[in-house]
């Protein structure tokens, strides 16, 4: 069942992040968030909507703690994304829901679309993902079948492996390339 697939995921989830916070409830949520921020120096978020991540009542209670959410709606001129873009890579934190987390890897697939911008995920140097605890599948095959939808949902899907790293031809790791170089996951109910 889903308790058992969640202790088969935590081992997997610490050892790709490092950070797993269990919060059961929106006060809890926010406390993780925010310590969060305070540790990394944030006050400022992109997100996706209170709906896509599964939790309501959440902008206003980090903003009543001084968190500010940005938003990132891009303009269509070429000029006019480039500039935001270049202002929006100040917010240090990303804040999404998800779809799913993989027992095997300890991987979270999140699908893009409506209210699930891929910036969130993307572009700031940090990235807490609010799973599920019933979200917890063995593999990425087993959630592809349970969940075909998935694949057409959004304009595409993402599997977050843990912090950004590459290595180059001398094999020296370096974290955060592309993607955020901190990875946070935050259980809820």
């Amino acid at each position: 069942g889903a308790a058992m697939l969640l202790a088969a995921s935590l081992p997997a989830l610490v050892a790709l992040t490092g950070e797993v916070h269990h919060a059961s409830s929106l006060s809890m949520i926010s406390d993780a968030i925010a310590g969060i921020c305070s540790v990394q120096g944030f006050s400022s978020y992109l997100s996706w909507t209170e709906e896509a991540m599964g939790c309501a009542g959440l902008v206003d209670i980090l903003t009543s703690r001084g968190l500010r959410r940005v938003t990132y709606d891009l303009p269509f001129d070429q000029a006019g994304r480039d500039q935001r873009v270049r202002a929006l890579a100040e917010v240090g934190l990303g804040i999404t829901g998800a779809d799913a987390a993989l027992a095997d890897s300890g991987a979270v697939v999140l699908a893009s679309g409506t209210g699930r911008g891929r910036l969130a995920s993307l572009l700031p140097p940090a990235h807490i993902a609010l799973v599920q605890r019933d979200r917890m599948f063995p593999s990425l095959p087993a959630l592809l079948t349970a969940r075909p939808d998935l694949v057409v949902a959004g304009s595409n899907l993402t599997v977050i492996a843990g912090p950004s790293r590459t290595a180059d031809i001398e094999m020296t790791l370096t974290h955060g390339v592309h993607g955020p170089k901190h990875v946070h996951v935050i259980l809820i109910p």
